[in-house]
């Protein structure tokens, strides 16, 4: 995984509202390749995706080279990256 990919993973996470909930991820994807297909900037696709794709539940953590994700946020940038590579 690149270090964009990790920086996305940051994003998303401060997006995210602060009640429970997970992402929903090739809803995410979807929305986010539209919206930077669009010409529209990394953030405010992510905001979009995020708003999009969000759901009530909980989300299983897991960690990656020592540092702790949502499952659910990690599957969003991964299919996000499968759709579009060139916007990752």
């Amino acid at each position: 995984m690149t270090k964009f990919f990790f920086a996305t993973l940051a994003i998303a996470a401060f997006a995210l509202p602060s009640n429970a909930g997970v992402l929903l991820p090739n809803l995410y994807a979807r929305e986010y390749c539209s919206m930077r297909s669009m010409g529209v900037s990394e953030d405010e696709s992510v905001q979009v995706a995020m708003r999009a794709s969000y759901i009530q539940g909980e989300a299983i953590k897991i960690t990656i080279n020592g540092k702790v994700y949502d499952a659910d946020v990690v599957q969003a940038m991964r299919a996000a990256n499968d759709r579009c590579p060139q916007f990752m």
